[in-house]
Formats: structure tokens, sequence, C-alpha cells
């Protein structure tokens, strides 16, 4: 007797959780840069993400959310001079050309969160593994000594980590928008001292 009870009651429990488990929609927007520009100057540039997100709930407003989406992003690395980029150490008086390093990447994008909405609010913290699938550079000569070149880039590391936070507001039953950042972790490739923030805003639509 006490057998099938527990065992009604562990039925219920999973029946009751997967009827409350959600999938939907993610799209956004977002801007990347680089988090410590040892050499030259850091500009953010703007990309985009779409993808799909799982959402399986625990108890008291928790829940486990992985996602999976294709992120493009862009970022420039400014006034760098070519003893800086190969390990030379230099003053701001340097003679040497100077030059604009513009990067481009694909990836597929893999966060795994935790997340807290106890109403409308909720917050989200988690780890986020990429693979990056392809990167562009081009540099441009600011004085116009060396010819721009613009191509793919060698030796990345494709696979990529990060630490993800974020923050968001459900509109309905259906949307919510929400704010991310993320750290990296991983060096760009394996010669690159440069590692990425993100920062995007969004939004999620739900399909069940």
């Amino acid at each position: 007797m006490m057998k099938k009870i527990i065992l009604l009651t562990f039925l219920g429990l999973v029946t009751n959780i997967y009827a409350q488990q959600t999938f939907g929609l993610t799209v956004g927007g977002q801007t990347t840069g680089i988090t410590d520009a040892k050499i030259g100057d850091n500009q953010n540039q703007y990309g985009f993400y779409v993808g799909g997100y799982y959402n399986l709930p625990f108890d008291q407003g928790f829940s486990f959310q992985p996602e999976i989406m294709y992120s493009f992003q862009s970022f420039n690395n400014l006034n760098i001079t070519y003893s800086e980029y190969f390990g030379g150490i230099e003053n701001q008086e340097t003679t040497q050309p100077r030059f604009d390093f513009k990067y481009q990447m694909h990836l597929i994008k893999l966060p795994l969160l935790l997340k807290y909405q106890p109403n409308k609010l909720y917050v989200e913290l988690g780890p986020e593994f990429s693979y990056l699938m392809s990167a562009k550079g081009n540099y441009h000569d600011k004085s116009n000594e060396i010819p721009a070149l613009n191509g793919k880039i060698e030796n990345i590391n494709h696979f990529q980590a990060a630490l993800v936070t974020g923050a968001g507001y459900q509109l309905n039953e259906k949307l919510n928008v929400g704010l991310r950042l993320s750290w990296g972790f991983t060096e760009f490739s394996e010669y690159s001292y440069i590692r990425n923030f993100n920062v995007g805003v969004g939004v999620n639509y739900r399909l069940n």
C-alpha cells in the first residue's frame, strides 16, 4: 500500500512538472567589446542573436533554463602599433604607424541558466558555452602606409566560456523582455590577449 502511495505521489509530481515546463523563441540585439584592452582602445560594435529556450520549473519560483542560439558579434580594437600587437612594449610617443583592427564573429551559444521569478520580475545566472564557427578581421593603417587587409582569422579558439547574468520582466503570458550581460573567460584566439564582454536586450516568446 505504501509503495503505491509513493509511486502515485511521484507520478503526480512528474506530471505536474511536465505540465508546467515551457519552451519558446528568443531574439534580440547586442553590443560586444573587450573586457580589458591591454593594447589599443576598445570600441563596442553591434550584432544580434536568435534561438530557442526550454524552461523546467522547480519550486519557489526557481527554474532551469537551457538555451541554444546563433549569435553575430563584432568589436573593434583601435589605435594599435605593430610592436604592441606582436608583444612589444611602447610609450605613447611612438612614431610607428597605428592601425585599427575590426572583428566579426559567428557563434553557436548554449547558456545554462538558473532562473528565479517570484512575480513578473525575474533574474538569471549561469555559465554559457559557445562554439566560435568563424571569425573575420580587417585592419586599416591610419597613415595609409600599409595596405588594408581583410579576411578570415586563423588559429581561433573555437570553444568559448563565459558567465552570464541578467534580469527581465514578464509582459504577459506569452512575452517577456530581458537584459543580459556576459563576461568571457576564454581568449579569443591562440595568440590573442582579447576576452569579450557582451550586453544584449531581447524578447522571449513562449510557444506552448
